[in-house]
């Protein structure tokens, strides 16, 4: 092997592994974030909670200043236990912006998400996808999340 070569492939698997870890891609306008250190997608989209009250379920978001998440993209689904069904959720009205995915409505700040579950055993964890993006220009990569639910009865 020549010595380029030694050098360009750990940098190419470190370029991968970085991708892979939730760091982020341009968006389609080639911008970039500036020479701003841009959070991991588990930091800009911080699940902070999911609670359980009777039949119905509220996942709660923290969204770091300067980043969005897209309605389109929440996708919630029973891990465990099986059998447990979710409702389609009940969202707010988000801000309508254009980018990338075209014209799209997304949350800033934070996000209640309500959802009424269906089974003999209530939910205990959900998997929670998501995609979000920084207002510097770049969008994370699809995002799941396992979060346990809070027993609250009701």
């Amino acid at each position: 092997m020549n010595r380029a070569a030694l050098i360009l492939v750990p940098l190419l698997l470190l370029a991968v592994a970085a991708r892979a870890d939730g760091l982020w891609a341009p968006h389609g306008n080639g911008s970039s974030a500036g020479g701003h250190e841009l959070l991991k997608a588990g930091q800009a989209f911080r699940l902070v909670s999911a609670e359980r009250h009777g039949d119905r379920l509220k996942v709660d978001w923290d969204i770091a200043p300067g980043y969005y998440l897209y309605r389109k993209r929440l996708h919630f689904r029973v891990i465990e236990p099986t059998g447990a069904s979710l409702g389609d959720p009940q969202l707010p009205a988000g801000q309508v912006v254009e980018d990338e995915q075209g014209r799209s409505e997304v949350y800033r700040g934070s996000l209640q998400a309500a959802l009424q579950w269906r089974g003999k055993a209530p939910p205990r964890q959900l998997m929670v996808d998501f995609q979000g993006c920084a207002e510097a220009g770049v969008c994370s990569p699809p995002q799941s999340e396992v979060i346990d639910v809070a027993d609250l009865g009701g």
